[in-house]
């Protein structure tokens, strides 16, 4: 995930920053020291230094002229992907403010709009580093994936038309909107596709929807999630655009790598959320199915953990509403994952605007002074662009207590698992 974004002059000029959340970590004195480091790479003739990994974050960087486009990301992201990121945005940068950058000292107020752009990109590339962490993935010429994923998205509009991905024959995906036990099936079938189109249904897949698959000169498979009833023809007449495009790409220019090794047991994090994916009535179906052969504790216990879903439950909640131990609760919670059922999220807070009316309800609920003090402190932080972690990580509270303190502030909280994009109040 892309935190921070700056762009500098290499003489430690800044021009421009961009923050998810609204910090700065990214200052002149940190943009400097990479000018340096940058510039001493050219000079004794190295290949260019272009990341710098720390503790939980690590720099991108990528050098235009004189100008470096540097971004702050997480540690087990893929620099070379946010490599790709930053290649896009200095293009835009230097087209839309070639004029201004031919000054000595610009006005570093004339690239403030320039927000706008870089939240488009990052919508671009969305998903893409957190593929990367867990499949093979070919990474395609900017251009080439921005048409593709545009492409895809247009396809997609048509109701008979679900979602969709482009995976190579050798299983590295290029694009997908496919949710993840989707994309699985797709990797499993791959190998034994036959026909130029083929139609396959899963367990995995809703009634009534299944597997849409074309294989493109033998080079990749365009594989979409479809709603039955249509005729091979229309699917390929709908598809039409897409494939199209396909075939114009070449994946020559395109560079692949493997996903990091994951080891060690199964965990999740505690204050992240569990999402249904599914009715309730139709998961508790399959679950009961699937633990039928189970002792009377496991069964009943994944029951438990089934009627717990849907209301914004976090997965310390729903090992609580278990009564399991933890290794239990978490491998049905990947059980569950792989068999599509749920999904887990992260939990965004989002605090209405202090105001009279807000301060007021404090007084009438009598808020403790240490659970008022938190509220003063995460307050500026609960705008929807911070996960709860990153907000107990960004104040040094425990996510409990936060989450424990926004319990006590009811409708005046509103809980979401969709990042917004947005600075710090």
């Amino acid at each position: 995930m892309v935190k921070e974004i700056v762009v500098l002059r290499d003489s430690g000029i800044l021009l421009f920053h961009y923050s998810v959340s609204g910090s700065r970590k990214l200052d002149e004195l940190v943009a400097a020291f990479l000018s340096a480091v940058g510039s001493f790479a050219q000079e004794v003739k190295q290949d260019r230094i272009t990341v710098m990994s720390f503790e939980k974050n690590k720099l991108v960087w990528e050098r235009k002229g004189d100008l470096y486009f540097i971004a702050l990301v997480s540690e087990d992201d893929s620099g070379e992907i946010h490599r790709v990121i930053l290649q896009d945005l200095a293009e835009h940068f230097v087209s839309k403010y070639y004029t201004d950058l031919m000054k000595d000292i610009p006005d570093a107020k004339r690239f403030k709009p320039f927000a706008d752009v870089v939240e488009t990109i990052l919508h671009k590339f969305d998903g893409i580093p957190g593929l990367a962490r867990r499949y093979k993935t070919i990474l395609l010429p900017t251009k080439d994936l921005n048409r593709l994923k545009k492409s895809m998205a247009e396809v997609e509009i048509n109701r008979d038309i679900l979602r969709g991905g482009l995976i190579t024959f050798d299983g590295h995906i290029a694009t997908s909107n496919l949710r993840a036990y989707e994309l699985e099936a797709v990797l499993d079938y791959i190998p034994s596709l036959k026909q130029n189109i083929e139609v396959r249904e899963h367990s995995s897949l809703a009634k009534a929807s299944a597997l849409f698959m074309v294989k493109i000169d033998e080079k990749c498979v365009c594989a979409f999630v479809i709603n039955l009833g249509l005729s091979e023809k229309t699917y390929m007449e709908l598809l039409r655009p897409f494939i199209s495009l396909v075939q114009l790409t070449s994946f020559d220019e395109g560079r692949k790598f493997d996903p990091d090794k994951m080891e060690g047991p199964i965990t999740f994090y505690d204050f992240d959320a569990v999402e249904p994916l599914d009715s309730i009535e139709e998961i508790r179906q399959e679950v009961q199915l699937l633990y039928s052969k189970s002792s009377e504790v496991l069964s009943a216990g994944a029951l438990r953990i089934v009627n717990g879903l849907g209301k914004m439950n976090t997965v310390l909640d729903i090992h609580d509403l278990s009564g399991l131990q933890r290794e239990q609760t978490d491998e049905m919670l990947a059980n569950f994952i792989a068999k599509g059922m749920v999904r887990i999220t992260k939990l965004f807070p989002v605090l209405e605007d202090r105001d009279e009316r807000f301060d007021a309800y404090l007084e009438v609920i009598g808020i403790k002074k240490r659970d008022y003090d938190i509220v003063n402190s995460i307050w500026k932080y609960c705008n929807g662009s911070l996960s709860l972690k990153e907000i107990a990580e960004r104040t040094s509270i425990q996510a409990s207590r936060i989450k424990e303190v926004l319990g006590e502030l009811g409708n005046n909280v509103t809980w979401s698992n969709e990042r917004v994009l947005s600075h710090v109040r």
